[in-house]
């Protein structure tokens, strides 16, 4: 049966605009070009509390591994600053399951998937999307969503460029065998092995991580192999997944006739971390309900859909742009430059006033915490001396 509604691509935001279209009372089909959900897994898999809580989602111990109350940051000279909260932050996740736990539930809600489904093309039709292709068999659904990921792939290959910026490559391994505090997520600065970016140990237990890094540069795996050996003393990975990591600001446009995006592929994702299941799933349910709206009225023309733009840029549009800015900010700072900072921080004993910062504020929507900090003298004066006026004044900008 013709769905009324097809969404591209099985990760968190496509599964969740999905559900909310099947609630909506619309037929329902997601496209995965994967035969396993959630496979392969190349998400660091770190979720926050708050996050989950906006998103409706269940916490389940068939998806959670870990519980994190903070995190240390450590500059490329090997100093770092622990900030740790005496609530969990953040969850570890194991994100093949926890994609396929929302699956069972949009399942449940009568959505309908079709696994090794590679979407090659889209249909447009006087500039309206009229549907694409599989297999070169033609898929008419009323409205799309595509979700696909990073990169934007599907508009790229009609001659529609979204101005979708900041992709990186991201990769991922698990070490077993290590100690590490179970409850401190560490992030490690320096160009040598995550240029324009960082690395991270997420532990999954006391004596498991998961250990990975982003990078503009080349070489991935061999810098991941870098960092282990600086970090555990060890080279031989177990497995290296790589995935793309979007860093760079919202597509100039996410809602076209009979068409929306949705998560990564509409630059939806924290800027400052490539984080964007939370915020892409927040933004994807605004899609569904967008899609909803419009196939009740029958209206799938852009006019219809462009309210889809309206919401989302009004709600997180300002939270984008400056977890972009900061973004920006980091990947200009040398690193001797952050070697400096974080000394400075650290002479100032500034820990406790970051640490109140960090507890008060939104993992997902930083734009707060981001405002308080440049309010604070003390922290506003070796943020100064760390970054420069000329960069502080760009982000600061933003916040009025």
């Amino acid at each position: 049966m013709k769905p009324e509604a097809a969404v591209v691509g099985a990760g968190p935001a496509g599964i969740l605009a999905a559900t909310v279209i099947s609630e909506g009372g619309f037929t329902t089909k997601v496209y995965e070009e994967h035969p396993v959900i959630g496979e392969p897994n190349h998400c660091a898999g770190l979720l926050s509390v708050t996050g989950l809580g906006k998103l409706g989602i269940d916490l389940s111990d068939e998806f959670i591994q870990n519980r994190v109350y903070g995190g240390r940051v450590y500059s490329p000279d090997g100093e770092f600053i622990e900030i740790r909260d005496r609530k969990p932050r953040a969850y570890v996740v194991d994100r093949g399951r926890f994609d396929r736990y929302l699956a069972d539930a949009a399942s449940d809600a009568g959505v309908e998937f079709m696994l090794s489904s590679r979407v090659d093309r889209l249909r447009f039709m006087e500039g309206t999307c009229m549907g694409f292709t599989v297999d070169g068999d033609v898929h008419t659904p009323w409205i799309v969503v595509d979700s696909e990921g990073a990169g934007g792939r599907l508009l790229s290959r009609s001659g529609i460029e979204t101005g979708q910026s900041g992709i990186l490559t991201g990769y991922n391994t698990e070490i077993g065998g290590v100690e590490v505090d179970p409850e401190l997520v560490e992030v490690w600065f320096g160009d040598e092995f995550a240029e324009s970016f960082y690395a991270w140990v997420i532990p999954i237990d006391e004596s498991t991580v998961r250990c990975g890094l982003g990078t503009a540069g080349g070489g991935g795996i061999d810098r991941l192999k870098g960092f282990v050996r600086r970090r555990f003393g060890a080279s031989k990975l177990r497995g290296v997944t790589a995935g793309q990591v979007c860093t760079g600001p919202p597509v100039d446009r996410a809602a076209y006739s009979g068409l929306l995006l949705a998560g990564d592929v509409a630059g939806q994702v924290k800027a400052t971390t490539g984080g964007g299941v939370v915020m892409g799933g927040l933004c994807a349910r605004l899609a569904g309900e967008t899609a909803v709206d419009a196939l009740g009225c029958g209206d799938i023309c852009w006019g219809r859909l462009s309210e889809y733009e309206r919401r989302w840029r009004g709600l997180y549009g300002r939270e984008l742009r400056t977890m972009y800015t900061a973004r920006r900010l980091l990947n200009r700072m040398t690193d001797e430059r952050f070697n400096g900072l974080l000394a400075g921080l650290m002479e100032a004993d500034l820990q406790g006033v970051l640490g109140d910062l960090v507890s008060r504020g939104d993992m997902d929507l930083q734009a707060g915490v981001i405002r308080e900090a440049v309010r604070n003298p003390r922290l506003l004066y070796v943020l100064l001396r760390g970054v420069g006026v000329a960069a502080l004044g760009e982000l600061v900008s933003l916040l009025r």
